[in-house]
């Protein structure tokens, strides 16, 4: 079951109801245009153009500086950034994609400084030819790392969304998925996903098969297979 959405998306029709759902797509829209967001974000709230191209966004009382592309449409990490906006001033899709009937199954690999995911090909009955191989069709991995590693007083720094959110688009269209982490409690990235995933990608949560956990400072990549193919093979 998907998120109900709030009357703040639900009064918005025809253009803007198209470019509000290509924010919300997963994977991550690569043709949304400016002019479309700009107009949007004025139907929702209101729009500041400040010097330099910067844009000031305001919804529902959050606050968004955006500066305008150089090019008509804005990259995936703008709009995936636009969508942490849209959320925190409390929007949400009226729908889920869902993967088609051949997705991959996937691995993801996941502590608190990056992430790995791979697609996991345990289709044959013969185990001398399953395999994995790195998964990441869109490229979202290529920023995905914790901004904040430090530690305060002992402590993890809070845990940053879009590190998470990055991972749930890159698994977006997957099929069945694995999740391996390290550590126990808080250290746990993998726990920390499993939660964002339930939280804001139920769809994702319920394709999820098993959590494990490895030392990932020593596993090897056919430990790995080894893993998801345990919990992938047919019960």
């Amino acid at each position: 079951m998907t998120a109900p959405e709030t009357d703040l998306a639900a009064r918005l029709t025809g253009a803007h109801r198209r470019t509000f759902d290509a924010i919300f797509r997963h994977p991550a829209a690569h043709n949304l245009e400016w002019t479309d967001t700009l107009a949007l974000i004025d139907t929702l709230g209101r729009s500041t153009e400040r010097a330099n191209n910067e844009y000031v966004f305001e919804v529902a009382g959050e606050r968004y500086l955006m500066h305008k592309p150089h090019t008509k449409d804005l990259t995936a990490d703008k709009v995936i950034d636009l969508r942490h906006f849209l959320m925190r001033a409390g929007s949400r899709p009226r729908t889920a994609v869902r993967p088609d009937a051949a997705a991959p199954d996937l691995l993801i690999v996941v502590d608190h400084h990056d992430a790995r995911i791979f697609h996991v090909d345990v289709a044959s009955g013969n185990p001398s030819v399953h395999a994995i191989r790195p998964y990441d069709p869109h490229h979202f991995l290529h920023h995905a790392a914790h901004k904040d590693q430090s530690r305060e007083r002992g402590q993890r720094a809070p845990e940053e969304p879009a590190y998470y959110e990055r991972i749930a688009d890159a698994a977006a269209l997957g099929g069945r998925i694995v999740l391996i982490g390290h550590g126990s409690g808080k250290s746990n990235a993998e726990l920390h996903l499993a939660e964002y995933l339930r939280a804001h990608h139920p769809d994702a949560y319920k394709r999820v098969v098993t959590e494990r956990i490895a030392d990932l400072s020593a596993v090897t990549e056919p430990q790995l297979l080894d893993i998801a193919r345990a919990a992938l093979r047919p019960r």
